[in-house]
């Protein structure tokens, strides 16, 4: 069941009988614990949990699991490999902890890049001096956020990136520029 649901993230949520989060008891039905509920990254209700067998479980696992979107790479070294598989560049988001950072993913992952994102790997690390990554892909921590689009199968991919997006942007500004980055070759 483990390696079944490695695209799903689970989200834990205590209720208290009642007494705690009932905005989000209300707004998923629940009305016994422990309610299981599949839903998409947006938290709309794919289903809820079927019958409760092993078997059964792991094969509503493994079925919600192929519609899941890939993980979140923390790093370049673990992302690289689904990258090269899949045959994609990767979005290589450097964040800080500020407002800029923090608008510029809730930018990435508005709606109207759904499908620009499908086209890539991506990954998300804060950039701090211990950032193996920050420092190979020259991140600086005084200009967050920083999303690089990177060849996997560049042979010094921190030497050329395909883009380098510095600063906040739009929802609308991020969709231009990555429909703007040509794909390399072999990917």
């Amino acid at each position: 069941m483990v390696e079944a649901s490695k695209n799903l993230v689970n989200v834990f949520v205590d209720c208290d009988w009642g007494r705690k989060n009932t905005d989000l008891s209300k707004k998923y039905g629940v009305n016994g614990y422990p309610t299981v509920i599949f839903t998409d990254s947006k938290g709309k209700v794919i289903e809820p949990l079927g019958d409760r067998s092993p078997e059964a479980v792991l094969a509503q696992i493994q079925k919600n699991s192929k519609s899941a979107p890939a993980s979140t790479f923390d790093s370049w070294d673990k992302a690289v490999g689904a990258a090269r598989k899949s045959n994609k560049p990767v979005l290589y988001l450097f964040v800080g902890k500020n407002k800029d950072s923090a608008a510029m993913e809730e930018a990435l992952f508005d709606e109207s890049l759904d499908k620009a994102r499908e086209g890539f790997v991506f990954v998300k690390s804060t950039i701090t001096r211990e950032n193996a990554d920050a420092t190979r892909f020259s991140v600086a921590a005084t200009e967050p956020p920083i999303l690089l689009v990177l060849d996997p199968n560049a042979e010094k991919p921190e030497a050329a990136p395909l883009k380098r997006i510095v600063g906040k942007k739009s929802a609308k500004e991020l969709l231009k520029e990555l429909q703007s980055i040509a794909k390399p070759k072999g990917v």
